[in-house]
């Protein structure tokens, strides 16, 4: 809703905050211990590189509406994950942050110079705490049906499934009811970047939870992604 009153520049970089992997990686740490969340953290980079195509696919299928281009979005991840968790061997904390940059940018630029998505403005919004209710409603029961779902699965690929577009997919589709789908567009092109602040909360996860513990871990790692977010706003303040 903060997203909604400051634009969809801003928006892309408020609505990206760690949020369901913060949850994941402390309920992975409570229930099996802060050397297996700090093993899943290493999957994340290459969870964040299938979820920057779930982006991707939704902003070019934009134009079938909402429902058409969150189910082609969703079919993107889930096949795209499929090959990943399938084909790809677990790959190392270093290799995991290169295919997702590689990816990432690949992405952006698509967006940026082939689909030619341009910011939009901030626009009222009126507020409504029943509004507030049935989005919240909406993001948390994704997530945490994806926090039950990555209980079962070894530590890598928790990093992979932990990583679901449920803020994502949330987001995209309350800012499109909300503001319109070009907003929504506007501020997918711009999560395509700021999803990198998520690398930054899963290496200083993975460097801290095992020595610090899960809470302190956590509170380092989200300080970390705050402050990314920050200076990433300041590089990314003229992309129109």
């Amino acid at each position: 809703m903060l997203g909604e009153r400051l634009g969809s520049q801003k928006a892309g970089l408020i609505t990206n905050l760690p949020s369901n992997i913060v949850v994941s990686l402390i309920f992975m740490a409570l229930t099996r211990g802060p050397e297996y969340a700090a093993a899943s953290a290493r999957g994340v980079p290459t969870g964040m590189a299938v979820d920057t195509l779930f982006v991707l696919a939704f902003l070019m299928a934009a134009p079938l509406g909402i429902a058409g281009a969150l189910l082609i979005a969703l079919g993107v991840w889930a096949a795209t994950a499929a090959l990943v968790i399938l084909v790809l061997p677990p790959l190392t904390l270093g290799t995991s942050i290169m295919l997702y940059a590689t990816v990432t940018l690949a992405a952006f630029l698509v967006a940026e110079h082939g689909l030619r998505i341009k910011a939009v403005p901030r626009r009222n919004t009126g507020f409504s705490w029943r509004h507030v209710a049935i989005r919240a409603l909406f993001a948390g029961s994704i997530v945490a049906s994806v926090i039950v779902i990555a209980q079962f699965v070894p530590p890598y690929l928790t990093g992979v499934i932990a990583t679901f577009p449920a803020v994502l997919s949330s987001t995209l589709v309350i800012l499109a009811l909300g503001q319109g789908m070009d907003f929504a567009r506007a501020t997918g092109k711009m999560l395509i970047l700021s999803s990198s602040n998520i690398i930054v909360y899963a290496t200083v996860a993975s460097a801290t939870f095992a020595s610090l513990g899960p809470w302190l871990g956590t509170l380092l790692a989200f300080v970390a992604a705050i402050a990314y977010i920050a200076i990433l706003g300041r590089v990314t303040a003229r992309i129109r």
